[in-house]
């Protein structure tokens, strides 16, 4: 399938305030698919366009393997979503943007299991 033929594909696939594109990266070659939407940023509270992460397709995908992408695709946006809407304390305790060395910093230091 090609870059065009996988855009039409995205063009019949719709959701919520979402707009869905395909695109081929200029670096790499690499055709992906990626969406975006209007949202207050959850720093700055500015109105602004937010993109979903790219979603790499392949020429040998179908229909079916594109439209279940673009599923995907806002399933983990939306969970996305959550995680930096989501307050514990006045804090987004499960925001995706924090640094992975130290979140395993915070896994050395204890297990809130084995708390008395």
């Amino acid at each position: 399938m090609t870059l065009e033929e996988m855009q039409k594909v995205i063009e019949e696939v719709h959701c919520q305030d979402y707009g869905f594109w395909v695109n081929k990266s200029k670096t790499t070659e690499m055709i992906y698919l990626q969406a975006g939407y209007y949202e207050k940023d959850t720093v700055t509270g500015k109105l602004e366009w937010q993109k979903t992460r790219r979603w790499p397709l392949s020429v040998e995908m179908t229909k079916s393997e594109i439209v279940s992408t673009a599923f995907l695709c806002i399933k983990t946006s939306m969970e996305h979503r959550a995680r930096e809407w989501f307050l514990y304390k006045g804090r987004a305790i499960y925001m995706p943007h924090y640094d992975v060395d130290d979140l395993a910093a915070i896994c050395e230091k204890r297990d809130a299991r084995e708390q008395k």
